[in-house]
């Protein structure tokens, strides 16, 4: 299923090529298209202004790595240090007394690995990436380090060579004991109370005798070593024995396969003893991925390890893991919910499509120019699929009618301006020229491409960064589709299908045999959710605000794939659609039972703003409740209803939402907030609240009360007691 899309070059004219991004690419060896949104960007990036990366830490997970020493320095002797702590939660006066505001993970070196020997004073480099992880070394005259680095390693690796000794350091501590166990196998002891295993092995995996490698107290090898050095935490006891027996099999690359529709492996590549398969870490979700009928997990008998953000992750062995995930619901979502309207509400609910029509046809602020032509593309990919939405009910409610026609040619008018604006009338304020960064490999907005503005988000959310992309792309792959259904010669319009192919290759790229973008950039196909922030480095690594807002590109990707005939494409789509629930219920939308936060948290119901490192009820625009829970409410897609469930909009309703007051100037997020969880428990409720709301001073601006109404005519729901 991983097919590529294309493998063209992208359109010289819709993304003219440029070359000179404004941060640029640094510390690593990669050619060609490099990845932007994984979790090792911080130290892939030039520092540029105020933007340095490679002095921060990174989540690889369940261990947090960071380096020991401020590299660049021409004395480096630089140590890839191991971090690994308990979350601290924090209360705020904005909320009540039993509540949190946010939680974070104090990042703290507590053991590092690397060499007694000076090493390069350019610090790291990436030599390799992959969906999953890197390798990354680093150089000295006397040798070299290379530290493959994965998403769940269980060890800390480094494979030396030449004439490096490895060094073994305490961080902000100190060792109290260097402790021998057995041939290739020792304990490090630190005075904070913590327990590290440390091995050491030959090229091929195997513990290399004490007599001839041993480590003094102050963590230094006795000779240099043409071999490995791994490290990993003791949390009990109990778990020296199984981290002893596992260590011997090396993991040295993870690669993806979906080899059918809810099917996806993991497949581990590694060293050692064939017998000794892999101990890896895996969250909650992949547990529960996992549990198949004679494919169930075999879990290592070590104790769950801590991450910084997702709660415990359990020890599983084995060389190849395979995920099943249910596409049952993702493979039937059409272009609109299922249901049929009373034939009351179908009157009501066409006048208002009607009415819609007539503002987008006028010349007001509501006109269907100001809603789609906002220069930038995140407001502006808003009103293009409020624009769609709104010829899908004319098609349901009113065919043949001849606002039909009309709405159909404001949607390609909208899309000429994009993608052929010589054969368009009147473009301005559409979105601004789009480049193809020939530097790091994808299509972005030319606002804010040659200063910070473009990575710290001031212009167009930092999309010149690559911040956002999946957000903001996803109203206009959900947009193209709809115009596809509904005027099919466009079906056959190379150049629309190339703009569009273009967005989604920029974003979820399935195919390394496309070279002009990284495979899946947004998508973390660990993490089974996707990473908005791009190439600007961040101490908390990266983050998620608006689950919805993804949930919308893969299904945009799930509907363009079938309008066009591409079935490897809408069986992706499909597949990543229904990870993203799974993974969205478990971490981000919260009910009572969830397992993995504080239960002063988990009362919030939504996280907020979503970072490796951590977790903040908030958003990057305020801190109103009714924007926490509303950014994960839009846009209002069908593919909503399957993350908020009947009983998690239960819960947040009766606990957050029915509470929080929405000021007259904030009026538009009462639209959001009615649609997205109280319509889903209380349809007949929230229809006849949405009824009585203004058309537009109400609205939000992606939303119109015709789809509103229509949205809350058609859900199941049941009555809640408010």
């Amino acid at each position: 299923m991983l097919v590529p899309v294309n493998v063209d070059a992208p359109d010289a004219t819709t993304f003219l090529p440029r070359n000179d991004a404004y941060l640029k690419p640094g510390f690593t060896e990669v050619e060609g298209a490099k990845q932007t949104n994984k979790f090792w960007a911080n130290w892939v990036i030039t520092q540029t202004g105020s933007f340095r990366g490679d002095n921060l830490p990174i989540f690889p997970n369940p261990y947090t790595l960071l380096w020991s020493s401020n590299q660049g320095s021409s004395t480096s002797e630089a140590q890839l240090c191991l971090s690994h702590g308990e979350p601290n939660y924090v209360r705020s006066d904005s909320l009540p007394a039993d509540h949190y505001k946010y939680f974070m993970t104090p990042v703290a070196c507590e053991i590092s690995l690397g060499a007694k020997e000076q090493t390069s004073s350019t610090g790291h480099k990436v030599v390799k990436e992959s969906l999953f992880g890197i390798h990354l070394e680093v150089n000295g005259n006397a040798g070299q380090i290379t530290f493959p680095i994965f998403s769940g390693g269980a060890y800390l690796s480094g494979h030396y060579s030449g004439e490096f000794t490895p060094k073994i350091t305490p961080g902000v501590r100190a060792l109290t004991e260097v402790k021998l166990i057995r041939d290739g196998v020792w304990r490090f002891s630190t005075n904070a109370g913590k327990n590290f295993r440390v091995y050491v092995l030959d090229e091929s995996g195997e513990f290399l005798p004490s007599a001839n490698y041993s480590f003094n107290s102050a963590g230094e090898l006795s000779r240099s070593l043409q071999g490995w050095v791994r490290v990993a935490e003791e949390l009990a006891p109990r778990d020296a024995d199984t981290l002893d027996t596992y260590a011997r099999a090396v993991l040295t690359d993870m690669s993806l396969e979906v080899p059918s529709a809810g099917k996806v492996q993991y497949r581990f590549s590694r060293v050692g003893p064939a017998y000794i398969p892999v101990l890896h870490y895996a969250y909650a979700h992949h547990l529960k991925l996992m549990q198949t009928e004679g494919r169930e997990p075999v879990l290592a008998d070590v104790t769950p390890s801590r991450t910084p953000t997702k709660g415990l992750m359990q020890g599983v062995l084995g060389d190849i893991w395979e995920l099943r995930v249910d596409i049952t619901s993702a493979a039937s979502l059409d272009f609109l919910p299922p249901g049929d309207l009373s034939d009351s509400r179908k009157t009501e609910v066409a006048a208002e499509v009607l009415s819609a029509m007539e503002t987008f046809q006028g010349s007001g602020w509501f006109s269907w120019r100001k809603s789609m032509f906002r220069g930038d593309y995140y407001f502006s990919g808003k009103g293009y699929q409020k624009v769609a939405m709104v010829c899908l009910l004319l098609e349901k409610l009113l065919p043949g009618h001849e606002k039909l026609e009309e709405c159909i040619d404001i949607l390609e008018q909208g899309f000429r301006c994009l993608y052929d604006p010589s054969s368009a009338d009147d473009c301005n304020d559409a979105p601004k020229q789009a480049y193809y960064d020939e530097v790091w490999g994808g299509a972005v907005s030319s606002a804010g491409y040659s200063d910070d503005h473009g990575c710290k988000g001031h212009s167009d959310f930092g999309n010149a960064c690559y911040n956002d992309h999946h957000y903001h792309f996803g109203y206009f792959v959900t947009s193209a589709a709809i115009l596809a259904k509904l005027r099919p010669s466009f079906q056959a319009d190379q150049k629309f299908i190339d703009y569009v192919n273009t967005l989604i290759r920029d974003t979820t790229n399935p195919s390394t045999a496309d070279t002009y973008f990284p495979q899946f950039r947004a998508f973390d196909w660990f993490e089974l959710h996707s990473w908005s922030r791009g190439i600007a480095p961040n101490g908390d690594g990266k983050d998620q605000e608006s689950t919805s807002e993804e949930l919308n590109l893969l299904y945009g990707i799930h509907l363009w794939g079938d309008i066009m005939g591409n079935t490897p494409l809408k069986q992706l789509g499909e597949t990543m659609l229904a990870l993203d629930v799974l993974t969205i219920q478990e971490f981000f939308l919260m009910t009572s039972e969830n397992p993995h936060f504080d239960a002063g948290f988990t009362k919030n119901r939504v996280t907020g703003v979503f970072f490796q490192n951590k977790v903040d009820y908030t958003t990057w625009f305020g801190g109103e409740k009714y924007y926490i829970h509303g950014i994960q409410m839009l846009p209002l897609s069908p593919a909503l209803q399957l993350s908020r469930s009947n009983h998690f909009c239960q819960e947040e309703w009766n606990d957050v939402l029915k509470y929080a007051e929405v000021p007259k100037n904030g009026a538009k997020w009462t639209s959001v907030v009615v649609t997205g969880s109280l319509a889903i428990i209380d349809p007949d409720t929230a229809y006849y609240r949405l009824r009585e709301m203004h058309a537009t001073d109400e609205m939000d601006d992606g939303l119109t009360k015709a789809w509103a109404m229509y949205w809350a005519s058609v859900q199941p729901g049941y009555v809640t007691s408010q």
